[in-house]
This record gives C-alpha cells, sequence and structure tokens, in this order.
C-alpha cells in the first residue's frame, strides 16, 4: 500500500515495489492519449465557438471582447503551422493538453507518491469534462495548463529563497490570465496556503511573494489597455456572466441547477470523492502541507463559483481548474481504503470502469458514429456540407456576402466556405459580441445583395428594414454521412439601403 507521506517535497516510498511500472506506462499513455486525440480532433467539424475564436486570429489584438489574447493567438500558431483546418486550430489546445496532464503527474509525484500519480492520471482521462475539453479549442485547456505550471513551480518556490522561481510563477499566472482571468484566483490561493502553513507563512512577510503578485497583474497592462478604448466593455460583459447586473437573491433553482451540471460535467464518483478527500483526516494527518497546499487550490474557485450559483446557476466548467486540483486528493484518499477495505475495491472498481467506458465512447464518439450518441451530436455537424450548399445558392442568386443569424454561425460559414470570406451578423444598436468591433455590411456593402441564412423560417424585423427586399426564402438540410442534420432557411436578400449600420 502507498500512501501519502509526511515530507513536503520528497516522494512518499513504498513497499511492496512498485508495480506496474510507471517509468515507461505514464509515457506510453501520454503518447498514447495524445495520438489518439490528434485523430479525434481532426475528424469532426469546429464548433461554433471554435471557430468564433478562428475569427479573432484573422483580428489579432491584445483583448476581445469577452477574453484576453491567448486563445486567438495559440490558433494563430496552430493554422500557421498547419493551415485553416480542424487540427490547425486544436494543435495547441491537444498539445498543451498533454502537458496538463505531464504536469499534473508531475506534481502529484511531489506531493505524494508515484502510484498516487498514476492513478490521479487515470481519474484526469476518465473525468468528463477533461475528456471533452482535451478536443477542442477553447479558453479552457490554455488556462487549466497554465494553472497547473503555476501551482507546480510555486510548489518548488515556496522552498526557495530565490527571486526567480517566484517571478517566473508569477509570469505563468499572468499568461494563464490571458487565456481565462479566472486564473488570477491562484494569487489568493497562494496567499491562504502560506497563512495555513506555518513553515511558509514567512514568505508572506517577504518581497518575494508581493513581486510574484505584481508580475501577474502586469501581464493585464494589455487587457485594460485595450479595455480603457473600449469602454471597458470585458468588465461589462463579465459582470453580466456573474449575474452581477441584476438585483441579487437567492435560487433553490439555480442552485440545483449548477449542482446537477457539476455532476454530469465531473460525474458524481469524481464529485463525491472530492468532498470526501476535503474532509479526509488521514490525508489531514499523513501529508498535512500537500493537504493544504491542494485545498487552498481548490477552496477560493469553489466559494466563489457556489456563492454566484445561489443567483445564477453559471457554467459547468467554471470550477474546472479547482476540480482537476482536487484529483491528486481523491487518490490519495481512495487508496489506502482500496488497499484495505473489500467495498472500497469493489466501488472504486465499479465507479473507474464506468467512468472509462463513458469517457471513451466521449472521446472517440466525435469521430465515428456511437448509436444513441450520434443524435446528441448533430449541433456540431454538418457546417461543411451547409458551406457547400450556402456557396451554390450564392453563385446562383449572385449574393455578395454572407450574413449569419449569429456569431457562431457566421464564424462557422467563413471557416468552411473557400476562401474564408468575411462574413456578419444582422447589425443591431449596442455591442453584442467581437462582431460588433469589426466593419459592419453597412460600412462596406451598401446597395449591395445579401445570403442570409438562419434556422429560423423567417428572417428578424432590423432585416427587413435594412434591405429594400427579402425574398421567400429556400429550405435546406445539412448532412453528415448521408443523414440530414439540421435544417436552415436561405434568403436572398436585396439592395441593402443606405445608412443601415
Amino acid at each position: 500500500m502507498s500512501s501519502p507521506n509526511n515530507n513536503d517535497s520528497s516522494p512518499a516510498r513504498s513497499t511492496p515495489p512498485v508495480r506496474p511500472p510507471y517509468v515507461w506506462l505514464v509515457p506510453a499513455i501520454l503518447i498514447a492519449v495524445t495520438l489518439v486525440r490528434l485523430w479525434v480532433c481532426s475528424s469532426f467539424e469546429l464548433i461554433g465557438d471554435e471557430a468564433y475564436y478562428w475569427r479573432w486570429s484573422k483580428h489579432l489584438d491584445w483583448c476581445y471582447y469577452s477574453k484576453g489574447p491567448l486563445v486567438a493567438w495559440a490558433i494563430y500558431l496552430g493554422t500557421l503551422l498547419l493551415g485553416d483546418s480542424a487540427i490547425g486550430v486544436r494543435l495547441l489546445s491537444i498539445l498543451l493538453g498533454t502537458g496538463t496532464l505531464l504536469l499534473l503527474y508531475r506534481l502529484t509525484i511531489q506531493l505524494f507518491s508515484r502510484r498516487i500519480a498514476f492513478w490521479t492520471l487515470i481519474l484526469a482521462l476518465c473525468t468528463p469534462l477533461f475528456v471533452i475539453g482535451g478536443l477542442l479549442m477553447t479558453i479552457d485547456p490554455l488556462f487549466i495548463f497554465f494553472w497547473m505550471a503555476s501551482a507546480s513551480l510555486f510548489w518548488k518556490a515556496k522552498n526557495s529563497d530565490r527571486l526567480g522561481p517566484w517571478l517566473l510563477t508569477g509570469a505563468l499566472i499572468g499568461l494563464g490570465m490571458l487565456a481565462k482571468y479566472t486564473n488570477v484566483a491562484l494569487l489568493p490561493s497562494f496567499a491562504l496556503f502560506l497563512l495555513w502553513s506555518s513553515p511558509h507563512r514567512h514568505h508572506l512577510r517577504r518581497p518575494s511573494f508581493w513581486l510574484m503578485c505584481l508580475t501577474a497583474l502586469a501581464f493585464l497592462t494589455p487587457v485594460l489597455w485595450w479595455n480603457a478604448r473600449h469602454d471597458w466593455i470585458t468588465f461589462v460583459h463579465l459582470q453580466e456572466r456573474g449575474a452581477l447586473d441584476q438585483s441579487w437573491h437567492v435560487s433553490p433553482s439555480e442552485f440545483l441547477a449548477y449542482l446537477v451540471g457539476q455532476l454530469a460535467a465531473y460525474s458524481p464518483f469524481f464529485v463525491v470523492g472530492v468532498l470526501h478527500s476535503m474532509l479526509s483526516r488521514r490525508v489531514r494527518r499523513q501529508a498535512p502541507v500537500a493537504y493544504r497546499f491542494l485545498v487552498s487550490l481548490m477552496l477560493p474557485l469553489l466559494v466563489l463559483y457556489t456563492v454566484l450559483a445561489l443567483n445564477d446557476e453559471g457554467e459547468a466548467n467554471w470550477t474546472a481548474a479547482a476540480m482537476m486540483s482536487g484529483l491528486p486528493l481523491i487518490a490519495a484518499c481512495w487508496l489506502p481504503l482500496y488497499d484495505k477495505n473489500r467495498w472500497a475495491r469493489i466501488t472504486t472498481r465499479l465507479a473507474l470502469s464506468a467512468s472509462g467506458i463513458a469517457a471513451s465512447i466521449l472521446l472517440l464518439a466525435p469521430a465515428v458514429t456511437v448509436p444513441r450518441v450520434e443524435a446528441l451530436l448533430y449541433r456540431i455537424r454538418g457546417w461543411d456540407d451547409l458551406a457547400t450548399q450556402v456557396e451554390r445558392y450564392q453563385t446562383e442568386k449572385d449574393l455578395s456576402f454572407i450574413i449569419g443569424r449569429d456569431y457562431q454561425s457566421a464564424s462557422l460559414m467563413s471557416f468552411y466556405m473557400t476562401g474564408h470570406p468575411r462574413t456578419y451578423i444582422p447589425n443591431h444598436e449596442g455591442i453584442e459580441n467581437q462582431y460588433s468591433f469589426w466593419p459592419t455590411y453597412g460600412m462596406e456593402q451598401t446597395g449591395q445583395d445579401a445570403l442570409y441564412v438562419s434556422r429560423d423560417a423567417h428572417p428578424t424585423a432590423t432585416l427587413r428594414a435594412q434591405f429594400e427586399r427579402i425574398d421567400p426564402p429556400l429550405k435546406v438540410w445539412s448532412h453528415w454521412r448521408g443523414r440530414r442534420v439540421r435544417t436552415f432557411y436561405l434568403f436572398a436578400c436585396r439592395r441593402l439601403r443606405n445608412g443601415a449600420h
């Protein structure tokens, strides 16, 4: 049996000898997972948000409407290497996802032991949200990579009097903030750990910790500069996303939806395991520093989003970094029980088997046809086929430009149409998304005819007012592997009026 150790910096030694041979097994798993992810991610179409971020990469900037610039920079680099393709868009997400798993494994060795680290890795590979997130280019794979990199380096920096590791930790936190502002939560997490761990509390009285904080916050300079020139729109958006622009009230239904979302995203086994391990006396007693460190990583984010969920359920992935930080705790808590208790062994095997099967289905479903799962994926199917039909209709009707119903469909049309043409969304008053900061068709296409692509059978009143005439729609179906997927309507909008901004 391998159990948590009492040393905060050295891995525990276990007897009998470690089996299986993790030295070669872990690299083999990571290589296999990476290759499978590369194959899968090249086998299915982009989702709307990925295409939207790809559009950002064609307009490189220091910040964007709702996010920092790192996701656009990552896509720019990936497509520079592999072209404007699904694998080009997702390349950095796949590589950094593997890096995250490696960082998690190495950190857990330092906290506990190789055996616990191995099963922590297996838990990560069996968690639904992490399986899905490992295939897509969103802000989460980038943010979580820098979260784990920052945590790993801080664990080493806490035992160092040299300034370098602290400044580098701050830089990693700052880079993570350019992917997702949530990465700033590492600062209170690290402060909480230093307050809680008496052997390391002296760092709060030294310049190194505070210089780390300043280094991290300095990375927000371009974000603040961009927002100062754009009416602080990111802060307005974040306030709206957290429902902080509304009157505060406790809503049991919203909180229940939040709990259900957590159970669905991470699996009941995982959520119960996190809560149980946070309350575990065994880990707290046998590896007090490691326990305090991991709980400190989790607590600020979990408390923040749990409080916000009392008013608005939010998104299940908001707690992703905190939940990943809890994986080593689950393994450290359950492995001793597994070794001693028959029912714990049975429960663990059943839970891991079920999670492993579910994870395999989630991993492979986008690339292959899985009965009973395929219908759930129709939302991400058929965009390439739809783009072909849109091109054909555009040529037939001699239409100058494309308008999508929303930013996702407009971005997907731009990605899958030949030559990646500029596409638009309907012009509205106010700022709705990043398209609001780019030239509108009212600025560039006066007097021209447009093709409006929508899921609705009727054009909006705004479009009717902006064009002299809108012809009856053509009803089409998008297809995937010969199957009808979704219905769309193609409208020929004639002669854009002057002043349709």
